[in-house]
């Protein structure tokens, strides 16, 4: 062989090897991708405290109970300020993906049905619609996300009355959402309803306030993750509830990875006993983003007062969370809607929680 032609063979055949780690299908011990992935929890507040409800005997004081929820609270909240406001933390923090939270539906119906004995949820004229209200102001901004999931739950209609002589009735339902910003590749969305939920006793009926969760497998330059938002049911009384939603998403989840799960738990490591059993069995699967990134901040996203009126921030333990499971790794986590600064121009705050946003390296 003449040395002009060997040494041709032997470039080519170092180039080969040079190359062959790089064939499909060859496991190089390195071939991991990544990508960074900033992800948003807002609980948006349905405006008002349901609690009210609560103190009803009998169903004759139910309506102005109604009247003085939805009319002396709901209304003065100003939904579309406090929307805009949230606008304006995902216009700063661009999250790829949102989790929203008592993303509520107002419909109204007049005259009352509901007194005249037609009690299943029928009203249909759209007084506030969170969503649509939120849409609007972000493509108000130039920003574009998509509707990913929208998880129906608890659907409930009451009468409302200021004179106990004409009624209206008044339809909540509550709804969490995922949105997506614009390019990222979405599938195999699921919206779940919890099997065990609270029943909460008003006027002398049990009214089943159910809750959800959704999730979506999401591709972003050429990462797959799933992506979850849900939202438990309140502790106390309602504790039982609670654990076993966290058991379910556990159980639902638990071998999804790489996963990114969010949302208002309303469990969290400032609770102790029965209230603090979701969140052990959520943390007893998943790793906590907060623990872990800023383990010595305590990072409290709840509870504003019911009206938001209050100027000193009354957040006091953290519920909403971003937990992940898999080969993912958080390298930022913050809250947004905390500070002063952040109210609506009369002084509201924009919900009664805070936001967190994270971001968070995923592999595949």
């Amino acid at each position: 062989m003449r040395p002009t032609r060997f040494r041709r063979v032997l470039i080519t055949a170092l180039l080969g090897l040079l190359l062959l780690p790089f064939a499909p299908g060859c496991d190089t011990g390195g071939s991991d991708i990544e990508t960074s992935v900033t992800v948003m929890t807002r609980n948006l507040y349905l405006g008002g405290d349901l609690f009210l409800l609560l103190q009803a005997q009998d169903a004759t004081q139910v309506p102005a109970l109604v009247q003085q929820l939805y009319f002396g609270s709901v209304v003065t909240s100003d939904i579309p300020a406090r929307m805009a406001a949230v606008a304006d933390e995902i216009e700063a923090n661009d999250p790829d993906l949102v989790g929203l939270q008592e993303v509520t539906l107002y419909r109204t119906q007049s005259p009352s049905d509901y007194v005249t004995g037609t009690t299943a949820p029928n009203a249909t004229t759209v007084s506030f619609d969170f969503l649509q209200i939120l849409l609007d102001a972000l493509a108000d901004r130039g920003l574009n996300y998509t509707v990913v999931a929208t998880n129906e739950n608890a659907d409930v209609e009451l009468p409302a009355t200021a004179n106990g002589t004409s009624f209206t009735d008044i339809r909540l339902t509550d709804r969490d959402v995922i949105l997506a910003r614009s390019g990222l590749t979405t599938s195999n969305v699921t919206e779940q309803n919890f099997a065990i939920n609270a029943s909460i006793p008003i006027g002398g009926t049990d009214f089943e306030f159910t809750r959800g969760y959704s999730t979506a497998e999401v591709m972003k330059e050429g990462v797959s993750f799933t992506f979850g938002n849900a939202h438990l049911e309140v502790g106390g009384p309602a504790a039982v509830a609670q654990a076993a939603q966290a058991r379910a998403l556990v159980a639902a989840l638990g071998d999804t990875n790489p996963l990114i799960l969010l949302g208002d738990f309303n469990s969290g490591p400032d609770n102790t006993g029965a209230d603090l059993e979701a969140y052990n069995a959520l943390t007893g699967a998943f790793s906590d983003a907060w623990s872990v990134f800023r383990p010595n901040d305590d990072g409290p996203t709840c509870c504003e007062a019911a009206d938001l009126r209050n100027d000193t921030s009354e957040l006091d333990t953290r519920i909403d969370l971003v937990l992940y499971d898999g080969d993912i790794t958080p390298t930022a986590i913050g809250r947004v809607g905390e500070e002063p600064a952040d109210q609506t121009p009369s002084g509201l705050w924009p919900s009664d929680h805070a936001g967190v946003v994270a971001t968070l390296t995923v592999r595949n």
